[in-house]
């Protein structure tokens, strides 16, 4: 009997340490998955954040009535209020780049060419803009550097169309 009791006893001091090292082996990669879950939900964020500021900054153009603008004036315009809508999320410095190309009109940004020359001469040409931003934002956790990413920062490329349809002209309505 006390043969049995001191072999029980052997056993649970030799279970002791178990634990901690099932806890060493398991924790890193506990570590990583939240650390891997926080990652996903900055980009999540930026992404829908960017997207959303780029939106109301595109709709106060077409508010303001962007025709008379010139690509330069639109680019400043476009970082400013893309900084103001994002809730102070997106910064100057997350904007990376943001490139305004101007075009005559939708046609003209398709490449086409209009088929039939008394249709187009009906329609009045109203220009269309290709607005581009490349949202650059840190990361947030050294996971990444960890996992061999080139860089400490993602990017995210955005573009949106700034169009009108084009309108019958005055003299040609039937």
């Amino acid at each position: 009997m006390a043969d049995l009791i001191e072999r029980k006893q052997r056993f649970l001091r030799s279970q002791r340490g178990s634990l901690s090292v099932e806890a060493a082996y398991v924790l890193p990669v506990v570590i990583a998955a939240a650390m891997m879950f926080m990652e996903l939900a900055n980009i999540g964020l930026t992404i829908n954040m960017g997207a959303s500021a780029l939106e109301r900054a595109v709709q106060q153009f077409r508010q303001d009535g962007a025709a008379a603008l010139d690509g330069g004036s639109m680019e400043s315009l476009v970082r400013q209020r893309m900084v103001a809508a994002s809730h102070n999320y997106l910064d100057d410095e997350n904007i990376a780049t943001v490139e305004v190309e101007r075009f005559a009109s939708l046609d003209a940004m398709g490449g086409g060419a209009a088929e039939d020359e008394t249709a187009s001469k009906a329609l009045t040409n109203v220009p269309a803009w290709r607005i581009e931003v490349d949202v650059r934002k840190d990361f947030i956790t050294p996971l990444p550097r960890l996992l061999g990413v080139d860089s400490g920062a993602f990017r995210y490329r955005y573009q949106q169309v700034l169009a009108y349809l084009p309108q019958r002209a005055e003299e040609s309505r039937p």
